[in-house]
């Protein structure tokens, strides 16, 4: 049940002083800043609002008393007794609701300040720029923004949406802190439309406007995390989640860098598709190749800046993605040039010709690996990365200090072996962010 306070007395005719930022507030803590994603009740010059907390997941400690004191300035959260978790509250019916998305890290806090000024309409909501300098220190990340994008209407085979769950289950979180101690502030999942219940529209691009709909509400929290400095690792998922990743990082930066670890080239597009699966388009929408259907609200698109594209791990591509590649300035390492140039050669020049953008992304699909190695995932290729290989790949990422972003997609809980594709996941995803054995 919704907490709901109210804070009529204070919220008086000086409401309109206060600027509800379009999608996020700034939240000042004692050790740092949070970005937390809001819906505003109402219009501006209404005197009443509320917050929304939602309840400590299975097992957690209640929050026994929640008190909000409203005041000209600023909106004080005080909780009472012992948290735990709290799980974001996103999408649902009434988006008339103030909403606040909490970092886990707030466990102990005694008091928190959100502050909404006017003169902070048009800064970063830290205050803070965000660094276009490039460092070539291995990389040191101190928060990841954990964001579950649940998403299977882009490709054909069920079972894809349960990838952010089996990767949690593998122990994400936990493994960050234990190997990197790195803190890891988890947003939940977006709401995902599933197939049963939703409307096909195109063959040519199955489910196209669900699931442009599902990327937007993943660009607005990742463009929070960017925001606050945190690194935002999605999670899919099947690979048009990605989209919605870059769309949220050129919000903040403009276009920049991707490197596409996958055995495919999701570089399709409506009329070329042999399928009409949306994840095999979703690079060629984020290079502004897919056409008008992809075109959607204020989007910035092309997300990824001309020249800044390299693919790794490539092992089967349509005719229409071999052609379109002919004319792209983008780097191709297909696993014959892994072969025979090795891993670390291939991955450092596909870093090198991607960063030097706005931002660096790496979109890392788990089909890149062996099936022998990762057995659930959505596509799955032979002849792909091995077990060590893959974690050179993202060893030499995470030595050159370099990524902004990361997806892990298409992990199938249906298809796998006790999980063991969710757990590979989990150690790629600390390899990448610098764990080592020494």
């Amino acid at each position: 049940m919704d907490g709901r306070f109210d804070g009529r007395e204070a919220l008086d005719e000086r409401v309109q002083e206060l600027a509800f930022l379009q999608d996020g507030v700034c939240a000042r803590l004692a050790h740092g800043v949070v970005q937390l994603g809001v819906r505003v009740a109402g219009e501006r010059d209404q005197a009443e609002m509320w917050v929304v907390l939602a309840q400590p997941g299975d097992g957690a400690h209640a929050v026994e008393q929640r008190h909000v004191q409203v005041d000209h300035d600023r909106v004080r959260i005080q909780l009472v007794g012992e948290l735990d978790r709290v799980q974001p509250v996103l999408g649902g019916a009434d988006d008339r609701q103030l909403r606040l998305v909490l970092d886990q890290r707030l466990q102990g806090l005694d008091e928190r300040c959100v502050v909404i000024r006017e003169q902070d309409a048009d800064r970063s909501l830290t205050g803070t720029p965000h660094r276009t300098d490039v460092s070539l220190a291995p990389m040191a990340v101190q928060q990841v923004a954990v964001i579950g994008a649940p998403l299977d209407l882009g490709q054909g085979r069920r079972g894809v949406d349960m990838g952010p769950s089996a990767i949690r289950y593998a122990g994400l979180a936990e493994h960050l802190v234990a190997t990197l101690e790195v803190e890891t502030a988890d947003l939940g999942n977006v709401t995902a439309p599933v197939p049963e219940s939703t409307e096909e529209v195109d063959e040519h691009a199955r489910y196209l406007p669900h699931i442009l709909k599902h990327c937007d509400k993943i660009a607005k929290l990742v463009e929070l995390a960017r925001r606050a400095d945190s690194l935002p690792l999605v999670l899919g998922g099947d690979h048009s989640v990605a989209l919605g990743t870059l769309v949220g990082m050129a919000a903040v930066d403009g276009p920049g860098g991707a490197i596409w670890v996958d055995a495919h080239g999701d570089l399709n597009t409506p009329e070329t598709s042999p399928s009409g699966n949306v994840h095999g388009m979703v690079l060629a929408a984020a290079l502004g190749l897919a056409g008008d259907a992809f075109t959607y609200d204020s989007w910035t698109l092309p997300a990824i800046a001309p020249g800044k594209l390299a693919l790794v791990g490539v092992r089967s591509l349509d005719k229409g993605e071999r052609d379109l590649l002919h004319h792209l300035d983008a780097k191709v390492f297909t696993m014959s040039e892994l072969d025979r140039q090795g891993v670390e050669s291939c991955m450092r020049e596909a870093i090198e010709h991607a960063s030097g953008a706005a931002f660096l992304h790496v979109s890392l699909d788990m089909d890149v690996v062996d099936p022998r190695d990762a057995p659930g995932v959505g596509t799955p290729v032979r002849g792909g990365l091995s077990y060590r290989e893959a974690h050179l790949a993202m060893e030499i990422l995470a030595e050159s200090g370099l990524a902004d972003s990361l997806d892990v997609v298409e992990v199938n809980p249906i298809l796998d072996n006790e999980n063991a594709t969710g757990r590979l996941a989990v150690e790629l995803v600390a390899s990448a962010l610098g764990a080592r054995i020494l």
